[in-house]
């Protein structure tokens, strides 16, 4: 054999290998260039190209072996680097294999070779196998080795094997911060919450051992789970004190605890304070804007993202479609599809799913389908998405049902006024398919009689359940006496809501409406007294309407819109026009104050959902429809007017209130009046 001489020894270097290798044709190249100089087989050098290529996301694991295999005398090193390569290879098993081809050759074991092999029995789920390592560890004296402890808690604790993982740790004389994170780790994949808490208790009681940010990254997250805000906070401090409050990763899951929390402005505090802000950190806020209900600022904070060139991912999109959703934003949804194919994103079960259900409430059911048809793969959330758009628009479809697309198909039922073929359903729910009913379907059942004026059905519905009915069964009962008449059994039942509900601001609205529509001011008034010493304010009315991207919002009685004096002669000439029609007679029973019939006629005019379809008369062309949102249940006067306003204005008006889609056309509603 010929040996290299001192001056190539001299030319290569390792530093020059170790910064060279960074791709396989540079690899090729340092690899062709030791054949040259004959220092292939010393394992200083060659050992600089085994690492790249079995250890590198762009190295070759093949490359490595055939390398590895012309090696006269590997060394230790060279073994555990190959081995480990393995084990996180797609065949973990040659990573034991290497380890008795290594035994067999009588290279030494260290104690960076059982960690690597431990991973690969990991990774292979063997037990057995794993337990026979540990005998090894103990035969050869790493018993006490920390690198190697860690390994055998890990590989427990990734088997399942949750009892000898604690073991190992408990006899365990040796401990670092990873010990005790893997310990916690552990300790919160089972469930045990509060023993993990424990852990980390005990571990800031030692000295010389501080928690890191993988430490405050585990349990920050389990915070949330259990929604511990006030734990949560706690950690938020401690990760201040420990100066990890510079850590991205740290940062993230502080925020998405905050969000998952609903503490949004602790949120808000942290998002601002983080510098370099990944697309983890904009998703969370995005999604916990949305999840607590602050929609236009989760959109505005989307355009945001963009504008600071952060590319989203689908989790990011799930979230944005969620706020177009509940405001009828359509044309930022529409815009958003065409991201997912600009960016190609991963498109997947859940963003579809997402699509379909934003596209059903944004009232575009026709794109909806085209989505969910497209769909290779759908879920029971899929059909539930679809299902319940099509019982907003009037529509059903066939499937194997479970429990929540009952609710859907009995809400559709409803909505259409199908009381046969509800109750026969339901009937179909309990003895065909053997699925119990929830308080939900008894609900879907009693909206079902009420809407269809069977008041007296209802009530012995209710009754008869064989459990106890709650409130809001009881208000949607009280809401059909209301309209039907049933003074006496409305107020009964209205006492009933409030004792079940005595902090639900709604509930003491519809006796206060009972009251008002009987001209029964003193208790109306008694009632509004008593919400307000208990300190109850009444959910402000509110509707959207989408313009050229740019969502508009509307409350009773608003005038800070920049547009307000167009607006306000626009529901003048609405109401001229609506009058001289004389198919709406303003519904003046819901006012609940002792004035005027004509003071009550100009309050009703300002309700939020006439001024934003103000709007959109004054802004959209003639031939184009009009979409609005509404976050309350549509009133009685304003269904009645915009059936009318349809009519005179010969434009399509799409309204979505809280509980369904009114498509307004020609002087009708698709509710055909029950909603």
């Amino acid at each position: 054999m010929i040996k290299p001489s001192s001056k190539c020894t001299k030319l290569i270097s390792v530093d020059f290998l170790k910064t060279h290798c960074t791709s396989i044709s540079k690899t090729k190249q340092a690899h062709a260039l030791l054949l040259r100089t004959h220092l292939l087989h010393n394992p200083l050098f060659s050992s600089k190209l085994i690492s790249f290529l079995a250890l590198s996301h762009s190295g070759d694991l093949n490359y490595a072996r055939k390398l590895f295999t012309q090696m006269q005398n590997p060394d230790p090193f060279i073994c555990s680097t190959m081995i480990r390569g393995y084990a996180r290879s797609q065949n973990p098993y040659e990573a034991v294999s290497l380890y008795y081809f290594m035994v067999e050759r009588g290279v030494p074991v260290d104690n960076y070779t059982y960690p690597f092999v431990l991973a690969a029995c990991a990774r292979l789920g063997a037990v057995k196998l794993g337990r026979r390592f540990h005998c090894e560890v103990l035969k050869n004296g790493f018993g006490s080795d920390l690198f190697v402890i860690n390994a055998l808690i890990q590989f427990y604790h990734n088997c399942g094997s949750f009892g000898c993982a604690c073991e190992v740790f408990d006899e365990s004389t040796v401990r670092d911060v990873v010990t005790w994170n893997i310990m916690i780790n552990a300790h919160l994949n089972k469930g045990l919450s509060e023993k993990a808490f424990d852990l980390l208790d005990e571990m800031t009681k030692l000295d010389n051992l501080r928690p890191d940010e993988v430490t405050m990254v585990s349990l920050v997250p389990a915070c949330a789970q259990l929604g511990n805000l006030e734990r949560g906070k706690l950690l938020h401090s401690y990760s201040k004190e420990l100066g990890l409050d510079e850590n991205l990763s740290v940062n993230n899951a502080i925020l998405d605890m905050y969000c998952k929390c609903d503490d949004i402005e602790s949120a808000q505090e942290v998002f601002n304070r983080i510098r370099e802000k990944d697309v983890l950190s904009w998703t969370s806020m995005l999604s916990g804007l949305a999840k607590s209900g602050y929609f236009q600022e989760a959109l505005a904070l989307f355009r945001k993202m963009q504008l600071n060139k952060i590319e989203p991912d689908e989790i990011t999109l799930v979230g944005v479609l969620s706020a177009c959703a509940q405001t009828g934003a359509l044309d930022q949804g529409k815009y958003i599809h065409l991201l997912i194919d600009k960016f190609e994103i991963n498109c997947d079960l859940v963003l579809e799913t997402a699509l379909v259900d934003m596209y059903a409430k944004c009232g575009s059911i026709d794109l909806a389908l085209q989505v969910f048809r497209r769909m290779r793969v759908r879920n029971v959330f899929t059909w539930n998405a679809m299902i319940g758009g099509l019982a907003m628009h009037d529509g059903t479809d066939k499937l194997m049902p479970d429990d929540v697309t009952f609710i859907a198909l009995l809400c559709a039922c409803s909505h259409a006024g199908l009381v046969d073929e509800g109750l026969a359903m339901f009937q179909a729910m309990k003895n065909k398919f053997y699925i119990e009913p929830r308080m939900e379907h008894y609900g879907c059942v009693v909206d079902l009689l009420c809407r269809a004026r069977k008041v007296d059905d209802a009530l012995a519905f209710i009754e008869n359940m064989p459990i106890k009915a709650n409130s809001v069964l009881w208000a949607t009962l009280l809401g059909a006496c209301r309209s039907g008449g049933h003074f006496d059994l409305a107020e009964k039942i209205g006492r009933r809501v409030i004792e079940l509900e005595p902090d639900s601001c709604g509930r003491y609205v519809m006796l206060s409406n009972l009251y008002a529509g009987v001209s029964q001011w003193d208790h109306a008034l008694k009632l509004r007294k008593q919400m307000k010493s208990k300190g109850i304010e009444k959910t402000p009315g509110c509707s959207w309407i989408e313009l050229n991207g740019t969502i508009h919002q509307f409350v009773a009685g608003d005038r800070s819109h920049l547009q307000t004096e167009q607006i306000c002669a626009m529901i003048e000439e609405m109401t001229q026009r609506v009058n001289l029609d004389g198919g709406h007679v303003p519904g003046t029973a819901n006012v609940l104050f002792d004035i005027e019939e004509e003071e009550k006629e100009h309050s009703l005019f300002l309700h939020s959902e006439k001024l934003a379809i103000a709007l959109g008369l004054i802004s959209t062309p003639s031939s184009s429809p009009i979409r609005i949102v509404k976050n309350l249940r549509v009133c009685n006067d304003c269904h009645s007017f915009l059936k009318v306003t349809s009519k005179v204005y010969n434009r399509e008006i799409v309204a979505r209130d809280r509980s369904r889609f009114h498509h307004f056309k020609e002087g009708s509603c698709s509710c055909m009046d029950f909603w």
